[in-house]
């Protein structure tokens, strides 16, 4: 973490710290006085459920050098920088910060792979320098300022990861990051409770791409039918990645879980084409800032998948793979396909929950995952859950739907053996992990 100076946020958010000044400097920014540091400057946030400023009195009780609050409240004995919205000081000290970095700083967005081309990135980018990354899932309104301003001054590099649930959120986001070089992953049908079709969503997404300057550099797959309308649409210098076709960098299998990339072969840290596309971009950027092509093998395989996101684990002698973080039309019809597709001996069967915020374009979803999944040949499957329960196989000889985790649990303990395999897929919502909960790990 870098060190700030009271004086400096002051001037950042154009304001006088009541109270006076901190008596030291400020080492860290903390929304939660349960993983508060002394030395962090305390932010008080309003939520839904919650209000930040009834616990500012336990932030200094637990080192806090200050606190960040809204204007109504009201501090006699310790200093507190006033705002209108803390949120919007938030970002305004991040926005100040960003100002006085030399590194590189590379944005990353799109419906699926963000987080894993942005592990991969980093990974990759750790070869040349101090990479900062953003850090689990912190890519919103609140997790962006706080991974922003967690990064360490002379960090050559900054992978960060851009979400959004609604409209207009990429474009502020975007524009706080002022991104180098930006990279955008797969588009789909995710969030679409918020959109009116996944031409939206692009949209959407594509801002990403207007923010990178014409000094700048986006990287985009050749393959996408977004391509055409994200190039239009950016004035950076554009790179391309394509599995298909003629491309800037082209990745082509070459033997079982390798990749050739411009005649180079990089092994793959995970099966799947989905998982080539994710690590394609990581190369094509690693090859673009001057890295050798041996120094990008290298990082990508330091790559360890976040959790919940294809994490294997074997118990009572049955291979889980468990794949339940998150799921929207592409990332299931992904991991289906590659779990199916897993040589070896012994059944495979599919534990298959809903996919949330999918809007009115739900139901057609669910119906049309259930005809793709009778498409693979899997020995055994079982929904779970309301919205489990619209995806229908016809075509598969082991097929059952129960309400939650523990019958599925109780299924699969009745039909499987060792040497048998299962994959978990479902949106977070759904707590399909929990299927876990019922089996003895070895």
């Amino acid at each position: 973490m870098p060190d700030f100076r009271p004086e400096t946020f002051a001037e950042w958010l154009s304001l006088q710290w009541q109270n006076g000044l901190p008596e030291r400097a400020i080492t860290g920014i903390s929304k939660d006085t349960r993983t508060l540091r002394p030395g962090d400057l305390y932010v008080a946030i309003r939520g839904d459920n919650f209000d930040g400023h009834a616990f500012v009195s336990d932030a200094f009780e637990k080192g806090a050098a200050g606190a960040l609050v809204e204007q109504d409240y009201v501090s006699t004995d310790q200093p507190v920088l006033p705002v209108p919205d803390t949120i919007a000081g938030l970002q305004d000290l991040a926005r100040g910060y960003r100002k006085s970095w030399t590194g590189r700083v590379i944005g990353i967005t799109g419906s699926v792979g963000k987080t894993t081309v942005k592990e991969m990135c980093a990974d990759v980018l750790s070869m040349a320098g101090d990479t900062h990354r953003t850090s689990g899932n912190y890519n919103n309104h609140i997790g962006l300022p706080l991974t922003m301003l967690a990064m360490p001054a002379d960090a050559r590099f900054g992978v960060f990861e851009i979400g959004m649930n609604h409209p207009g959120e990429i474009a502020a986001l975007a524009e706080l990051l002022q991104p180098d070089i930006g990279i955008l992953t797969e588009i789909g049908n995710a969030h679409r409770e918020s959109f009116n079709s996944v031409e939206e969503i692009a949209r959407e997404k594509m801002k990403l791409a207007e923010r990178v300057t014409s000094s700048g550099m986006v990287i985009l797959d050749r393959d996408s039918p977004w391509y055409a309308m994200m190039r239009a649409h950016t004035c950076a210098s554009v790179r391309t990645v394509s599995l298909e076709g003629i491309a800037d960098y082209v990745g082509r299998k070459a033997g079982e879980g390798a990749m050739n990339v411009n005649g180079f072969n990089y092994l793959m840290p995970q099966p799947g084409e989905h998982m080539m596309r994710n690590a394609l971009r990581a190369i094509a950027l690693g090859l673009e800032l001057g890295l050798e092509p041996d120094r990008i093998a290298e990082g990508l395989g330091r790559f360890r998948a976040p959790p919940m996101r294809w994490q294997e684990s074997t118990r009572q002698g049955i291979a889980f793979i468990n794949d339940a973080y998150n799921a929207n039309p592409l990332s299931m019809r992904a991991g289906l396909a590659t779990f199916a597709a897993l040589p070896g001996a012994g059944n495979k069967w599919a534990v298959v929950g809903g996919m949330r915020e999918l809007g009115g374009t739900s139901e057609k979803e669910h119906a049309a995952l259930g005809q793709y999944v009778d498409s693979l040949g899997l020995n055994g499957v079982i929904t779970v859950g309301a919205l489990g329960e619209r995806v229908v196989c016809e075509k598969v000889d082991c097929f059952f739907h129960c309400a939650d985790a523990a019958e599925a649990a109780r299924i699969l303990q009745d039909h499987l053996v060792a040497g048998d395999r299962v994959l978990l897929k479902a949106s977070r919502g759904e707590q399909l992990e929990q299927v876990l909960d019922y089996f003895k790990e070895s």
